[in-house]
C-alpha cells in the first residue's frame, strides 16, 4: 500500500490535473524504447483540442549507435543535478523526436500513482528545450505545429 492509497480518488484526480502541464517531468514504463523500460520524460507541448501532449526522452548518456551523427548528438540538452531533484545523476534532454502520448492516458497513471511526477523543468530550461526542439530537422514542421513548437 502507497501512501497515495491513502487519499480518495477525488484528491488524487485533482492533483493529476495540476500537474499534467508543460514542462512537468514524469516517470513512468513505457513500450516505445528498445528495450521496454522505466523512462522520465518531459512534457513540452500540449495539442490544441489539449488532448495530447508532446514528449521528449530524458537520457541518462548520449547512446552513439543512437545518435552516430554530430547533428543529432547536438540535438541533446544536457541537464546537470545541481537544482533538478526530478535527477538522480547528470543526463540529456533529446530533442531530436517526440514522442506523442494521450493525456488520458496520462491523468489515468498519475491519478493511480502520484509519485509518478517526479518534478517539473525551470522555465530557463523549458526555453531552451523548445527552442531546441524547434530548430530540430529530425522532427517534421507538421507535428512542431500540432504541439505549438513551430517557430
Amino acid at each position: 500500500m502507497s501512501l497515495s492509497d491513502s487519499f480518495p480518488e477525488h484528491l488524487r484526480q485533482e492533483f493529476a490535473q495540476r500537474n499534467l502541464k508543460i514542462g512537468s517531468v514524469i516517470r513512468v514504463y513505457v513500450q516505445d524504447t528498445i528495450p521496454p523500460k522505466e523512462k522520465r520524460f518531459i512534457l513540452v507541448g500540449q495539442s490544441y483540442d489539449k488532448l495530447i501532449f508532446a514528449t521528449i526522452f530524458i537520457n541518462s548518456e548520449i547512446n552513439p549507435n543512437i545518435f552516430p551523427q554530430q547533428e543529432l548528438r547536438d540535438l541533446n540538452i544536457e541537464l546537470t543535478t545541481k537544482d533538478r531533484a526530478y535527477l538522480d545523476h547528470d543526463s540529456y534532454a533529446d530533442c531530436s523526436n517526440i514522442k506523442k502520448r494521450n493525456a488520458s492516458w496520462l491523468l489515468d497513471i498519475i491519478s493511480i500513482d502520484p509519485a509518478r511526477v517526479i518534478g517539473e523543468v525551470s522555465e530557463d530550461d523549458l526555453k531552451t528545450i523548445r527552442e531546441k526542439i524547434k530548430s530540430a530537422r529530425t522532427i517534421s514542421p507538421a507535428l512542431k505545429k500540432t504541439f505549438g513548437l513551430y517557430f
